[in-house]
């Protein structure tokens, strides 16, 4: 549990600064469909905006891991298990295969 626990700090100081960049991303992406005229190029928003989604759901997790260093095994594998399921879930609806 000592381990956990010293990689909960990581988790936490990268969470932060994951979700720093995360509001970046996601305020560049929405100013650029709000404006009348978009001031990103085409190919680099929708690059941006595949980016915003892997960067969102990355955040929570890494938020989570975090959170369920904290506690025991029975809630931090559980918990590893469901966000692998959720990134992969969401890579096959993104890509389609």
């Amino acid at each position: 549990m000592i381990i956990l626990r010293n990689f909960s700090k990581f988790f936490s100081y990268l969470g932060q600064i994951m979700a720093f960049l995360t509001i970046i991303i996601l305020g560049l992406t929405y100013l650029n469909q709000a404006l009348p005229f978009p001031f990103l190029p085409a190919n680099f928003s929708a690059t941006l905006e595949s980016i915003k989604e892997y960067a969102v759901i990355l955040t929570i997790t890494v938020c989570g891991l975090s959170f369920a260093c904290r506690r025991s095994l029975f809630i931090f594998i559980p918990f590893c298990v469901l966000a692998v399921c959720a990134l992969a879930c969401y890579s096959i609806v993104l890509f389609q295969i």
